[in-house]
């Protein structure tokens, strides 16, 4: 058991890593293995295993650990768009529209 502990916790810091890079997609990934992972070691231990509550109260910091730094990404890239130059009313304002008659001349 102890390299599945030693897999998982690798597969979480794949995780963690990712998510600091900013990778989401690549993050998904590592969050799909983890899970497959956590999901084969649940599934070989006996039922009523002292170590389940352990392995349930890991991927439960984990998951709140990686929503937070996701929500901490996107606000972070919501500000540096938010800072982004405007352009100038002229280029972003609909045409008034035109009578046939005005266009010759």
């Amino acid at each position: 058991m102890k390299t599945g502990a030693v897999e998982l916790e690798a597969l979480a810091g794949r995780l963690r890593a990712r998510v600091a890079e900013r990778r989401y997609a690549a993050a998904r990934i590592a969050l799909q293995e983890y899970c497959q992972t956590l999901r084969k070691m649940v599934a070989a231990l006996p039922p009523g295993d002292p170590s389940l509550r352990r392995l349930e109260d890991e991927w439960r910091c984990l998951l709140e650990e990686t929503r937070r730094r996701v929500l901490t990404g996107r606000m972070h890239a919501g500000a540096r768009l938010a800072r982004l130059p405007r352009i100038p009313g002229l280029y972003h304002e609909a045409c008034v529209p035109r009578h046939t008659w005005e266009y010759s001349g």
